[in-house]
């Protein structure tokens, strides 16, 4: 949420004094405009062996149309990149006098033009609704929103159905058991379409799938205002990198990072916790030897490799170091979800996605001061922000979701 205050004048306490003094994030938006049906498109990173076909699908109560395609192709005008940005015509091959209108008058006045057909995978096509403020804004009819307000609101849309896409996938899986299919994240559909009448608008829901190109940062160097490529490390600090060890659980770690961005959440949870257990075996293994010798240390953690509470509480005896409160009850609710998703097959979705990042942001807090090391600590933590460049972090902004009544987005609440 942005909240945007005259710093001149006072704030009364009415709250109509308050609106015309602050302003959050999609109030440029009619949110009681009428629902109008439109089709969002997306491609599947798989075949979904089965004919073309309508199928119906119901989630949270409410019935969605979804049609597969399994005969689509991308036309590529100009150039070919991963955004999809340069793609001028989508479905059933086509001869060039069969083309859109727009799309054959381009070739004609540029005939030197690279042209490529790509065949796509498994097309989905879902049958929903939109506000009509927000598609009378994409489909040029009206200005009124503004353009990153509309943006954010049709991402939000798309990534709202995912839920709706995957139970289809889920259906086919247990129908088939192809070993290619499987549960989708934002990360594996990133390029959506929203269609209607005819007309089409492409959105792209994790900002890092669009990139064609390294970002260039502008950023004044020995007062140089040249941009640069987006870089994390210089070619000379990445090879004195290559001798660095990683500390045991930190490739785990890593991974619950790399989980979160991918969209398997459950997964994401998974490995943070064994980054913490595999990192409290290591330090408490250590100070036991340290302090009774190397056969008691062996002994110790055999005797407790099913007693994680038991080695943090020797690890903190013998260290003299207490864990937070705080931390430490981060750690049993992060670990209470971890039994859930494997003893009881709990899945976390796109809709709970926040709780993943939870454990995993406060995960890596723990991982740290286990670990107790400086050096390594800021590494992890430093430039944070620079490093997220191009994670889906607006997720959920207009908390999307499904009802009997269809999709739903709201306003910003403040």
């Amino acid at each position: 949420m942005t909240k945007v205050a005259n710093p001149t004048q006072t704030q009364t306490g009415q709250d109509s004094e308050y609106a015309a003094l602050s302003y959050a994030i999609g109030d440029s938006i009619n949110w009681d405009a009428e629902w109008i049906d439109i089709c969002l498109w997306t491609e599947l990173p798989f075949w979904l062996m089965v004919n073309n076909t309508s199928i119906a699908i119901t989630n949270e109560g409410h019935e969605f149309q979804i049609a597969v395609h399994d005969d689509y192709w991308e036309l590529f005008v100009g150039t070919a990149g991963d955004s999809r940005s340069t793609v001028g015509y989508r479905g059933p091959l086509k001869k060039p006098e069969d083309l859109p209108t727009a799309l054959k008058e381009l070739i004609e006045e540029q005939p030197s033009l690279p042209l490529m057909w790509r065949k796509c995978k498994t097309y989905l096509k879902v049958v929903t609704r939109c506000n009509e403020h927000v598609w009378s804004a994409v489909s040029n009819e009206s200005q009124l929103p503004k353009p990153n307000e509309v943006e954010l609101y049709v991402a939000e849309l798309c990534r709202a159905h995912i839920p709706v896409i995957n139970a289809l996938i889920s259906s086919y899986r247990v129908a088939t058991y192809d070993f290619f299919a499987f549960e989708v994240s934002p990360w594996d559909v990133p390029v959506w379409s929203i269609e209607r009448d005819g007309l089409m608008r492409s959105c792209i829901i994790v900002s890092y799938r669009g990139w064609d190109a390294k970002p260039l940062i502008h950023e004044n160097q020995n007062g140089s205002q040249e941009p640069q490529k987006y870089s994390l490390i210089e070619p000379s600090a990445f090879q004195d990198a290559i001798s660095q060890i990683p500390t045991p659980g930190e490739l785990e770690m890593l991974d619950a990072l790399n989980l979160m961005q991918r969209g398997d959440y459950s997964g994401a949870v998974r490995r943070i916790t064994t980054a913490i257990e595999v990192i409290v075996e290591d330090v408490v293994g250590r100070v036991v030897e340290l302090a009774e010798g190397a056969a008691a240390a062996k002994k110790f953690i055999l005797r407790t490799r099913t007693r994680f509470e038991e080695r943090l509480r020797t690890y903190e005896k013998l260290s003299s170091r207490k864990m937070p409160e705080e931390l430490f009850n981060e750690l049993k609710e992060t670990r209470s979800l971890r039994h859930r998703i494997v003893h009881t097959g709990y899945r976390i979705d796109s809709r709970e996605r926040g709780v993943a990042q939870r454990a995993v942001d406060t995960g890596r807090w723990i991982f740290n001061w286990i670990e107790n090391s400086q050096s390594r600590s800021r590494i992890r933590e430093r430039q944070i922000a620079f490093r997220s460049l191009g994670r889906d972090l607006e997720a959920g902004i207009f908390n999307p979701r499904i009802t009997s009544e269809g999709v739903l987005l709201s306003r910003v609440k403040y």
